[in-house]
């Protein structure tokens, strides 16, 4: 079956619509973002503080491309700092007369607020990067004044609001681009991809290679969707109305996303290698691609969604009736393996169109208002950061100032201020980015690049410029190509040093203060802090390294431990919710062409398969009576692959085959033993194709599980592990 033209067609505008629309709300953002700040240092000029340039930076910090997104941010941001101010008061009260005890109780703070910044998802990290590089920023130099503690806590808390007003302001009142259009865009645009991946993999016209990077693309999708789901809520009250439709979207599609991965994994297994249950399958195969695979654009709105979901809910109703009559031509094959194979992969069938309706039928719903009660405890979002990658993160923070610390008292060094403060803000930016490694290395990058620019202004351009106007048109180019570069995902990093360090150097005071050997070994400074955090992030325990990657693969196996031992309820939804997060993590700090990386994430299909698998095992086996052998083969099967994926070994493999092996015999006997239908029978049916697709996936998944010897090492999912 392949896909018509007219279907190609129509699929091009709707892509190149949103292309359209990015590029002019990033152009959009691009121009906001300095004139906020420059609005910023005109008020902070007028009012007499002291460093308008904090106001501009923290411009720089908040502003995002849609407003909800700002008051979010801004609200943390608030509540960070004056925890962080809080904490600088209490170093400066207790060790201002010690500054090895300052300097270590600073380090620890800052620390502590960065594994925190790491440990956390979204505005929460927020408030944790905040509260660290606040109380470096008021603490040092009231360390070095105490007198003045009070002067400086007031005048830096002024400068923060003010940017934060500032950024707020002009992201609500300029071409506002609120959040909840980003949440509706999202949401259509990942159903309209989803369907477009299910009738790219049904009609056969994408690639293996391509259906892997559509999915991949789309299951990344949900953190994305979650996190601005969140922010949504202090910007629109019609998407705080649905915020339980969208979780429910979210946790549907997931679960919609991993059972077609499953099926069509199996089918493609059993087709590809011509047996039997591949050929019985064909019709049934046929009949969902006429549904789905249609000469119309995939539906892109409610209404359409509406009517996918009649068509989807026709097919169910005949599903039953088709499936029975392709059984009766397998039951004349007299072939228990090829029914097994025939019975596991329509059982997925099932579970796929009884998703996808779900899917469907909520996505159709979603423009009406929501009149649901509060909402369960199981659509909560499960994230899996991991305490000793946070631990990490907040020991390179600990490490970078007690050195830069210890350097600048025992040579007194004057401008130690400036390395100290900004080691602290690049290690708490950093700890809470995707790939922390590589964002500081793009830091470090946009502050020397920073350098050059920030001096041909302060020294060749300022002194020649009289009034606030035209200072603001002579820095606006520059920070119009800071906003660029940081609005773009490959250079962001690159472009929010250039815009912090351009404006910490260039410092715009009023009167403006001409000091060459200051401004230059104040620039010094700051980029040996920022050095110093870019080595650490480099050298201890980098995202990019072995020891990293090994850790994300024993989180991902951890996965199937908790699918075998978890409490049932709600498992379903943290399993895929954790393993999701993971995958975002992974996709984050992948480099295209890494054999390595590549091997790590092809895991993650597995994983899914094999833990979805479990839970509904677990859930079918709940049927069975608890004393009897058959419950006693079950049990011992889900140990089996719980010790597997905990420390995995070709022995551990073998094991759980022989287990899901024997489970497997022991089920048949039963349905086989078990006389009309019932509930009972139904469920032993269930749990025969869960044991069969776990069988079948340890079988082949030999890049997941590969084999050792005992006492050699294998490579098992990107890590060495000893086989013993």
């Amino acid at each position: 079956m392949v896909e018509s033209s007219a279907t190609k067609g129509g699929s091009r505008w709707p892509a190149l619509r949103r292309e359209i629309i990015a590029w002019g709300q990033q152009h959009i953002f691009v121009l906001k973002t300095p004139l906020a700040a420059l609005i910023a240092m005109l008020i902070a000029m007028r009012l007499e503080l002291d460093q308008p340039r904090t106001a501009m930076i923290t411009v720089f910090v908040v502003m995002q491309p849609q407003t909800g997104l700002v008051l979010a941010k801004s609200l943390y941001r608030i509540a960070g700092t004056l925890a962080g101010t809080f904490a600088s008061l209490v170093l400066v009260g207790q060790f201002a007369q010690e500054p090895e005890m300052f300097i270590v109780g600073l380090a620890c703070w800052v620390g502590l607020c960065t594994a925190g910044a790491a440990f956390y998802r979204n505005f929460r990290s927020y408030a944790f990067v905040l509260a660290g590089y606040t109380a470096a920023l008021i603490g040092l130099p009231a360390a070095v004044q105490p007198a003045a503690f009070f002067s400086l806590a007031t005048t830096r808390l002024s400068e923060i609001a003010l940017g934060i007003l500032c950024a707020g302001i002009c992201s609500d009142a300029l071409f506002p681009r609120r959040l909840s259009d980003a949440v509706i865009r999202n949401v259509e645009r990942r159903y309209t991809d989803f369907i477009a991946l299910v009738r790219g993999a049904l009609s056969g016209s994408a690639s293996r290679e391509k259906l892997a990077k559509r999915q991949l693309r789309l299951m990344e999708d949900v953190i994305g969707l979650e996190s601005i789901r969140e922010a949504a809520a202090l910007d629109d009250a019609e998407i705080r109305a649905r915020d339980l439709r969208l979780r429910r979207l979210n946790k549907e599609f997931m679960a919609v996303s991993a059972t077609f991965h499953s099926f069509h994994q199996l089918l493609r297994r059993l087709t590809e290698n011509a047996t039997p249950a591949g050929l019985a399958l064909g019709a049934l195969y046929e009949s969902l691609g006429e549904t789905l695979v249609q000469k119309a654009p995939a539906p892109s709105n409610a209404a359409a969604a509406r009517q996918a979901a009649r068509s989807i809910a026709l097919f169910r109703r005949q599903l039953s009736r088709r499936v029975d009559r392709v059984r009766l031509t397998v039951l004349g094959l007299n072939d228990p393996r090829t029914l097994m194979d025939f019975e596991t992969a329509v059982e997925l069938l099932y579970r796929f169109v009884r998703d996808l309706h779900l899917y469907t039928s909520t996505y159709a719903t979603l423009s009406g208002r929501e009149t649901e009660a509060k909402p369960p405890d199981d659509i909560r979002f499960a994230s899996r950061t991991d305490w000793l990658l946070a631990f990490a993160s907040g020991s390179r923070a600990f490490l970078g100032i007690l050195l830069v610390g210890s350097f600048w008292i025992a040579s007194a060094w004057p401008y130690g201020i400036s390395a100290l403060t900004f080691v602290t803000i690049v290690s708490a930016l950093c700890s809470s980015a995707p790939d922390p490694s590589q964002t500081a290395k793009q830091m470090v990058l946009g502050f020397c690049c920073g350098f050059l620019p920030a001096l041909v202004f302060k020294f060749f351009m300022l002194p020649a410029l009289d009034g606030w106007l035209l200072l603001a048109a002579t820095m606006a180019p520059f920070l119009i190509l800071g906003s660029y570069l940081s609005s773009t995902a490959r250079w962001s990093g690159i472009g929010a040093g250039f815009l912090v360090f351009f404006t910490s150097m260039t410092s715009p005071t009023n009167p403006a203060l001409f000091d060459p050997v200051d401004v230059i070994n104040d620039g010094i400074g700051t980029i040996i802090g920022v050095a110093v955090a870019g080595i650490l992030f480099a050298t201890l325990v980098p995202s990019s390294g072995a020891w990293f990657r090994r850790r994300l693969a024993r989180l991902l196996r951890r996965q199937v431990v908790r699918a075998c031992s978890g409490p049932l309820e709600g498992l379903s939804h943290r399993f895929e919710s954790g393993t999701h997060d993971l995958l975002h993590t992974l996709t984050a700090i992948r480099k295209e062409g890494d054999g390595k990386d590549a091997s790590l994430l092809a895991w993650v299909f597995p994983v899914i398969e094999i833990g979805r698998a479990m839970i509904s095992l677990r859930k079918d086996a709940a049927f069975l009576a608890t004393g009897e052998p058959l419950a006693g083969r079950v049990r011992e099967s889900i140990a089996s692959i719980g010790r597997l994926f905990d420390r995995p070994s070709e022995a551990r493999r073998y094991a759980a085959l022989c287990r899901v092996t024997e489970a497997i015999r022991a089920v048949s006997r039963e349905a086989q033993a078990a006389q009309g239908g019932g509930p009972a029978k139904e469920a032993l049916r269930r749990v025969l194709t869960s044991l069969h697709l776990i069988r079948t996936v340890l079988r082949e998944e030999e890049l997941v599980l590969a084999s050792a010897s005992p006492g050699q090492q294998t490579t098992i999912s990107g890590e060495l592990i000893n086989a013993a």
